[in-house]
């Protein structure tokens, strides 16, 4: 997914930005997009792209249980009226809102951060399909990191188009990272999971607004940390295995 998200990068407007990003989405089994990033707590002034409007018809976009309930660290959480079950700290108001995604044909999705709760403006992505729990966890819940590299992407490329500020404390792009990466800086673990995703030095530079010089001195002070010594042991280590193609 990551090619798709490049192609999207020479697009010079958030409308055919956002249109892309759906498209590529709906090709790859997401059928409702939403996009909202917020500030403050509890959230207020939230930005909003969607493909179900009608399900804020009702509701503030600042109500969102994405908002307050997923943007506290960097794990993916199922989201839907599918999953309400797995979810019983929610508030009575959350739940309800959750459920009429339902009439909307969004059953199942991922909840993905791209800025977390303590950043000037926080949020990410909700993906939903239609798809039932059981079909979700099996066809699409083994795809979660290629979508969420896709999202931290165009959520990147939003902030280019929208002049908003790209400093990354206190939310990197990193995911939570295995034990065996505790050793690392934040900084430091972002880089190592971009590299071990297949992205070069110099996209990696990129999506953090950092130098190629500073993304090597990152990668080498981490490999000197981790005891490895290219980006293969890096994938070994943050993902078991090597064949994490994006």
């Amino acid at each position: 997914m990551y090619r798709d998200a490049e192609a999207l990068e020479q697009l010079t407007n958030i409308e055919e930005l956002w249109d892309g990003a759906v498209q590529r989405l709906r090709a790859r089994g997401i059928h409702h997009v939403i996009y909202i990033t917020a500030h403050g707590s509890p959230p207020e002034a939230s930005r909003l792209l969607t493909t179900c409007p009608d399900l804020y018809a009702n509701a503030s976009p600042d109500t969102d249980p994405f908002l307050s309930h997923c943007c506290d660290s960097y794990e993916i959480t199922p989201t839907g009226p599918e999953f309400l079950s797995q979810h019983s700290y929610l508030p009575d108001e959350a739940k309800a809102f959750i459920k009429t995604a339902r009439a909307e044909g969004f059953l199942t999705g991922f909840g993905i951060p791209t800025r977390l709760r303590g950043a000037d403006r926080y949020g990410g992505f909700n993906l939903g399909t239609k798809l039932d729990r059981a079909t979700f966890m099996e066809r699409m819940w083994p795809q979660a990191e290629q979508f969420r590299l896709f999202c931290l992407l165009v959520h990147r490329r939003i902030e280019e188009l929208s002049g908003a500020k790209t400093d990354h404390e206190p939310a990197l792009i990193a995911p939570n990272m295995p034990a065996a990466l505790k050793a690392l800086s934040p900084r430091e673990a972002e880089i190592i999971y971009m590299l071990a995703r297949g992205l070069s030095r110099k996209e990696a530079a990129r999506l953090c607004g950092i130098s190629m010089n500073t993304v090597a001195e990152y990668a080498k002070t981490a490999y000197r940390k981790l005891g490895i010594h290219n980006r293969a042991e890096a994938a070994r280590l943050v993902f078991g295995n090597t064949d994490h193609a994006v």
